[in-house]
Formats: C-alpha cells, structure tokens, sequence
C-alpha cells in the first residue's frame, strides 16, 4: 500500500496563534483516565476511510475530514457523507495539486473559507398507484453543505491533548515520520521510539480522536487508528490544534470561554 505524506515541515510559526489554555475555564475541567470521542458518541470508532491518502499528499485535509465526521455527528445526529472527491478537491484548490500542506494555513482556511462537503443522499419519489409507472426513476441529488469552524487553539502538551479530545471531541496534530514509523505502522505496532529512525520520510497530519488509559493518544491515519506513546509523541509532534466548531448545543457545555475567544479574534482579524 502506498502512504502519502503531505504536512509541510517546519510549520509557519504565528505569534497570534491562539493558545487552548488561555481560553479554558480551568475550574469546569475535568478528564477521565481514558477517552474516546468516536465511541462515546456512537458505541464503535467511525467506518475507516483512506479519504485518497494512499494516492494523493492530502493527509491535512484527510485530518480534517476525520474530525469533520465527528463534528457534524454530533450536530447533525448522523455520519455525513464526505467523499474521496470532496477531499481531493479541497485539496486541490488550496495545493494546486503541487503536493502538500502547512496545516496552519488549511486551518485558516477551514476557519474563514470553509470546504463543501457532498452529504449525498437518494431523491426517492413518493409516488402511488399507477401513476408511478409514469415517473422516472428517482436519481441521486446533490445536498452540498458547507462547513467551516468556529475557531482552532494550539496545543503545548498531551494533558492540553487529552482536554481536547474530551471536552472537543478530538484534536488535529502533524508528527515528522522516519522509516522505523512506516515499518513500525505496516507491522501493526504502536509507535514508540526505538534510538534507529531511519531514513526521514516528512511531514504527516492525522486526527486524534482517543487516548488510552497508559497514555497513548490514538489517531486515524491511512484508514487505521494508531497509537502512539507519550514519549514518541512528544519526540515526534511540531503542530497541534483544537478544533472548537460552530455548535450552539455543544458551546453551552464546553469549558471553553467563548465570549474569551471571540475578543481574542476580534483582534487578530483587527491586527
């Protein structure tokens, strides 16, 4: 199988990058042992999807894809229908189709643009009687959405990742990746530290939507959960971010300060 890699090293670094920790309530947290975002909001992880990963250097939006899943379950009660092609086209029209991506850039991007999901679904016509035999058969239509986010926080630690994925349902990192990494991920193997890397194969992003009770934070990549441990992590990790997203429901039970976050956007956009 082909693994495609496409999060651009190093990252932009951004002084007004807003930090998660300056926007909690730090007295409404509180984190169980272990979490998993996915089951906890329908009783298994979401179907794997590869999202084209295997054949184009799209793992930032393939990331994104991933957490937009979780995201819409909860606001629309139901797993969207994000296609290969919806991915592929996001893409494309921020890339050029000229490899990959700097995470902060697509996140500014899902932030301020946002990218159209298909969320297909079969026009079925309700017809009766003998009249049905005069109506063509029904054909599936388009239902595009367009989504974009509320708002994304950098992380600086795996505590700061476990609040996220707890109280936000997940959190999206980019890892440096070495052949040791691919080895390690084609074998099955939790990713760890072995003192030989390999040769340096880039940047990879990937969504996290758990973490266990040793500490290990679980992502989706290349249409498998891997984990990972804490100091392979901390080795590995040079991009972080929270995603907080348009959810009104949701906002009013989240630790997060929105009225905070939305002074401290009004000034960068004013910056």
């Amino acid at each position: 199988m082909s693994l495609q890699l496409g999060c651009i090293w190093p990252p932009i670094v951004d002084k007004r990058n807003i930090k998660l920790s300056s926007v909690l309530d730090m007295k409404a947290l509180y984190i169980p042992t272990e979490f998993d975002a996915e089951v906890s909001l329908m009783g298994n992880p979401f179907p794997a999807r590869m999202w084209m990963n295997d054949t184009f250097p799209c793992c930032v939006i393939s990331a994104q894809a991933n957490q937009t899943r979780v995201n819409e379950y909860i606001e629309q009660g139901h797993i969207v229908n994000i296609t290969d092609n919806d991915v592929r086209k996001e893409w494309y029209r921020q890339s050029g189709g000229q490899g990959g991506l700097y995470m902060l850039n697509a996140y500014n991007e899902w932030r301020k643009t946002g990218w159209d999901i298909t969320n297909g679904k079969i026009n079925i016509a309700k017809t009766k009687g003998c009249w049905a035999k005069f109506f063509p058969k029904p054909v599936p239509v388009s239902t595009v959405q367009h989504l974009n986010i509320f708002a994304f926080a950098a992380l600086d630690s795996i505590e700061e990742l476990c609040y996220s994925v707890h109280y936000l349902h997940g959190c999206q990192i980019a890892v440096r990746l070495y052949q040791t990494d691919i080895d390690q991920f084609n074998a099955g193997e939790t990713w760890h530290l072995t003192g030989n890397d390999g040769e340096s194969k880039g940047g990879h992003a990937v969504f996290v939507p758990a973490y266990e009770s040793n500490g290990n934070p679980v992502c989706w990549t290349w249409a498998k959960r891997q984990p990972m441990t804490p100091d392979w992590y901390k080795d590995r990790v040079y991009d972080t971010f929270g995603v907080v997203d348009n959810r009104n429901n949701f906002m009013q039970n989240s630790p997060v300060d929105t009225a905070k976050l939305q002074s401290i956007l009004d000034g960068i956009v004013n910056s």
